[in-house]
């Protein structure tokens, strides 16, 4: 599972608290603030730094730089932004959070989970750092912890149409399709429009052999995403499931021609009456 996008939410965060500033921190950090709404990360990394030279201790200044390098894919100086706003205030929450982000796009899921724990630990209502720990613990097949991770998210944000979704995913792996459909159901109600819920919950019918209803959703998730290969191969299995050989064939055809690469992938689950995932 990737990383979930998470960089949009630091400007809520950042700006929620009322910290004591330098002489000249107000102005160069909310221009920061500013830059970095507006994607203009280059920028906004200019203004952190006045920002933290008027007050080395603004630990909120160090998390938003290191936001800012985390998005420009510079994990190594968000890490070390992080670790000064820790050093810093060490009953931060986000500082360890975004750590914690930055470790997973570095390949450390490990670390991550810890940080995680340390957010959740300052923050029991911390919905994102619930989500965010069960899509590590997720990638690390680790489903039943994701569950109960995912759940919890549910609980503080009920209407995180990604953290149903996420849950649908880590069920499904544990063999609970019914449960999977539920969840890729609830999250579909918060937001219609996102073609992966839709592939998923068909992919949940195909294992039910529904395959009426899975060819429902895989003609809605291509309404959206009329370029996904991999979605044209899953509908071409859930014609042959339902004896729908022909358009079967034209679905096959026309994955192939979006991804050439799929055809060999394709055959294997043909013979094993996979779904591409």
């Amino acid at each position: 599972m990737k990383l979930r996008k998470f960089f949009p939410a630091i400007f809520f965060l950042l700006s929620a608290a009322a910290p004591v500033w330098g002489a000249s921190a107000p102005s160069s950090y909310d221009e920061a603030l500013k830059l970095h709404r507006a994607g203009k990360l280059k920028e906004a990394i200019s203004a952190y730094d006045k920002a933290i030279q008027a007050d080395p201790k603004l630990a909120r200044a160090f998390v938003g730089r290191g936001g800012a390098y985390a998005q420009l894919g510079q994990q190594e100086r968000a890490i070390k932004d992080y670790d000064q706003a820790i050093k810093l205030s060490p009953k931060l929450a986000e500082g360890y959070y975004y750590r914690g982000n930055a470790y997973i796009e570095a390949k450390q899921p490990e670390r991550a989970l810890k940080d995680y724990d340390e957010a959740i630990k300052l923050n029991a209502k911390y919905s994102e750092a619930y989500r965010q720990r069960g899509s590590t613990y997720y990638g690390l097949g680790q489903y039943d912890k994701a569950v109960q991770d995912f759940t919890e998210a549910i609980r503080h944000d009920p209407k995180d149409a990604g953290a149903f979704y996420e849950r649908g995913l880590a069920e499904r792996r544990l063999g609970k399709a019914d449960a999977a459909v539920e969840d890729y159901t609830t999250a579909l109600k918060l937001n219609p429009n996102n073609p992966e819920v839709y592939n998923n919950r068909a992919n949940a019918y195909y294992l039910l052999r529904k395959y009426d209803l899975a060819l429902q959703d895989y003609d809605s998730a291509l309404k959206i995403d009329p370029k996904n290969a991999r979605i044209y191969a899953n509908r071409g299995l859930a014609n042959l499931g339902a004896g729908k050989n022909d358009a079967a064939e034209k679905d096959f055809a026309k994955s192939f021609e979006l991804d050439p690469s799929l055809k060999q992938k394709l055959e294997s689950d043909i013979r094993t009456k996979g779904i591409v995932k």
